[in-house]
Parts: structure tokens; sequence; C-alpha cells
């Protein structure tokens, strides 16, 4: 046993003669320096690899192609201009003394006073000897046309005087059983005298027509209204 592991040392021991016979130890620099060869090596290309993976190619991006619109054109109808209404224009106030009031002649037609019509007769002196029963009876109420108790009274329109302008109207309306006109129209030459004329005879106030004692109401009635400037 004993001189096998001797044989066993001896053996190893020749070993390490030899190898260090081939190889010797040489001093740390030279040691530092094998070493640092294949370590720059491997760091050299590790930077390489990492280098390759990082790499990131430039992106191009692709020029967008050019768009021309058509030109756009709206089509209208030339607008006309609005016609607008005259404007009221304010003149300056000029107190002066007033002339007299316009003269204003109506000639109503369609309405007037009716006859004055005597119904039933003065009663005769009865005898005494031969007087018998009494009887009363009710006269009886003529019929009536219409008839107006407070006529129109248009003014003369300022906007007509100061143009020194005259005008004759025909005036249409209604009238109730109360004797009140409605349904009031005009028609006058010029048109400026139209409004005045239906206010005026809106407020007139007419005896309604009668027919068998009953007071009616009447239609197509007209009021002829003439307006007329003083020549003074």
């Amino acid at each position: 046993m004993s001189a096998s592991l001797n044989s066993s040392t001896g053996t190893a021991l020749s070993f390490g003669e030899e190898w260090r016979s081939r190889f010797p130890i040489q001093s740390d620099p030279g040691r530092f320096l094998m070493a640092s060869i294949p370590a720059a090596a491997v760091t050299i290309g590790l930077f390489a690899i990492m280098n390759h993976l990082i790499h990131v190619d430039e992106v191009r991006l692709a020029t967008p192609s050019e768009r021309i619109w058509d030109k756009i054109v709206f089509d209208a109808d030339p607008m006309e201009d609005p016609v607008r209404p005259d404007r009221l224009v304010f003149e300056p106030i000029e107190v002066k003394t007033p002339p007299p009031p316009p003269r204003v002649t109506m000639s109503p037609s369609g309405v007037g006073m009716p006859p004055i019509v005597n119904v039933g007769g003065v009663p005769t002196r009865t005898p005494i000897g031969s007087l018998g029963p009494i009887i009363t009876t009710a006269s009886p109420v003529g019929d009536r046309t219409p008839v107006p108790v407070r006529p129109p009274l248009p003014a003369y329109p300022s906007a007509m005087a100061k143009r020194n302008v005259e005008g004759d109207c025909v005036v249409r309306f209604n009238l109730t059983a109360r004797g009140l006109p409605f349904d009031v129209t005009a028609e006058c030459t010029p048109s400026g005298f139209e409004s005045e004329a239906r206010r005026s005879v809106s407020r007139a106030e007419f005896l309604p027509q009668i027919i068998d004692g009953q007071a009616q109401e009447s239609r197509g009635l007209t009021y002829p209204l003439e307006f007329r400037l003083n020549e003074e």
C-alpha cells in the first residue's frame, strides 16, 4: 500500500516539474497582460453585439401627395333691393297762427230723414145722446230708414292738408239694430283719407231702420265724404 502511494506521489511530482519546465510561471505584469487581452476582446465583442441590437434604421416618412381642390363657385340669384316704405322725416316745427280749419263737406246718400207721416186723425165730436163704448187701438208706427243722429265728424288729415290735397271718399258700412256702424270700409281718392273716413263713420250714431214697428239691422249703407280745403 505504501509502495503504491509513494509511486503515485513521485509521478505527480515529476509531472509538475515537467509542466513548470515547459510553461514557466511569469511575473505579475506578464500575467495581467495575458489576462487583459482576452478580456478586452470579449468587451469589444459585447459592445459590437449591443450596438447591433439597439441600432434603429432611419425612418423616412413618405412624402404626402399634393391634393389640389377644385375651385368652389357658389351660384346665387342676384338679390333685388328690398322695397322699403317711405321713412317718416320730422321737419322742424314752425309756430304760426293756425289757418281756419278746413271745410269738410258731407253729402250722405242712402240715409236721410223720412217724410213726416200723419197717422190717425183728430176725433170728431160725438153727440152725448149717442155715446157708445170707447175703444182705443194702438196707432201703427210708420217704417223708417236709418237716420244719422250724430253724423260723422272727420278731421282733415294733416299730411294731406300740408300737401294741399283734397279727396273724395265712399264709406260702406252695416248698421246694428241699435244704430251702431260695423264692418266699416272706405275707398278714397287719394287713399290718404281712408283712415280718417273709417274712423269718423265708426264713431257716428244712427237711428236704426224700423220695419213693422221693429228695429232692424241694415246692410249695404254708404256715406260719401268730401274733403275740401278752405280757399280763404
